[in-house]
């Protein structure tokens, strides 16, 4: 089990009960010994005790939360990443009757139109939900944030300013457009991590979904055999040079499944870079796609426009592999 994801996931879970008024405390430990709570939600005088699993849930865990919200004079309720099916969850409340479930299809109906919360909720599970529809559960956000979540990121990424004061900003503006358009294709975001006895660092780093169907993730997993894509942000003054590309390519390693690198720049790219890369393509096969800021804004208009960002990361490489000299 992904242990960044879950703890994670169980963050979001807190984050969702509280947009929906709830008074929220997490990891509380229990002074009568009958173990630990992940999450305390208390609404109009009732408590909930709250178990969250980033796995499927087991009957142990079920016996588990009742027992302990039973000794706290707390209601019982598990949240669970997964989908329960309706057989399934008819049982389990025969079997725990006092217990309340909370599973995926309710946790995307409770976000369904806070758009920040949803990508963070998608981003965070392994597998795609394209195919899981939302269905209204016990968690209800009543206060519905019709917010332009999207163009205010676009924002603060054109009032961002180049140069190495500003690069951290960058970072992360850059990692809040990217999964407000690929939470739904990506997950893990793990972001600077170090390499080669920390001689090396990446910004982020991301692995492809289970079941992601889209043709740019497939060819990228099955031609590529790249289940996890590089990140990195450039925020310089001047385009990018050859030295940059490379030190990119230290970063992927085929064996670890990470051959492919998308490189993000504020003020593009010098003509020895694209070199580099399709050397790194035709020599190594190492895919490093080279993008810049405005490449970033437009997938996101894209997204606004309901439109499949990843289709223009698949023009972009139909364009890089159609002009590859040998």
């Amino acid at each position: 089990m992904d242990i960044k994801n879950s703890y994670a996931f169980e963050n979001l879970v807190a984050k969702i009960f509280s947009e929906s008024g709830y008074t929220v405390k997490q990891g509380v430990q229990l002074e009568n010994k009958t173990g630990d709570i992940d999450i305390i939600a208390e609404i109009d005088k009732r408590k909930y005790c709250v178990e969250v699993k980033y796995s499927r849930i087991t009957e142990r865990a079920m016996q588990r939360i009742c027992d302990t919200a039973e000794s706290n004079k707390m209601i019982p309720l598990l949240v669970t990443a997964y989908d329960i099916d309706e057989k399934r969850k008819e049982y389990y409340q025969k079997q725990y009757p006092d217990l309340i479930f909370v599973d995926i299809t309710n946790l995307l109906f409770a976000v369904q139109y806070d758009t920040e919360l949803h990508n963070e909720l998608v981003a965070s599970l392994p597998f795609v939900v394209d195919n899981i529809k939302p269905q209204e559960g016990f968690i209800r956000i009543n206060s519905l944030r019709h917010d332009d979540y999207t163009n205010s990121l676009i924002k603060e990424m054109e009032f961002c300013k180049a140069g190495k004061s500003f690069a951290r900003t960058y970072e992360e503006i850059c990692g809040g457009l990217l999964k407000n358009i690929f939470s739904e294709d990506l997950t893990l975001w793990r972001e600077q991590q170090k390499s080669n006895k920390d001689l090396y660092r990446f910004d982020l780093l991301c692995r492809i979904k289970d079941g992601n169907q889209k043709t740019f993730w497939s060819i990228i997993e099955k031609y590529f055999n790249s289940k996890y894509v590089v990140f990195e942000f450039k925020n310089y003054n001047d385009p990018i040079t050859q030295k940059e590309i490379y030190t990119t390519e230290k970063y992927l390693y085929s064996k670890a499944l990470r051959s492919v690198g998308i490189v993000i720049s504020a003020h593009g790219y010098d003509e020895n870079a694209f070199w580099a890369a399709k050397g790194c393509l035709r020599e190594n096969g190492k895919l490093i796609m080279l993008l810049e800021t405005e490449d970033l804004i437009e997938m996101n208009k894209m997204k606004v426009d309901q439109e499949d960002p990843s289709n223009y990361l698949l023009d972009k490489l139909d364009e890089l592999l159609l002009e590859l000299e040998k």
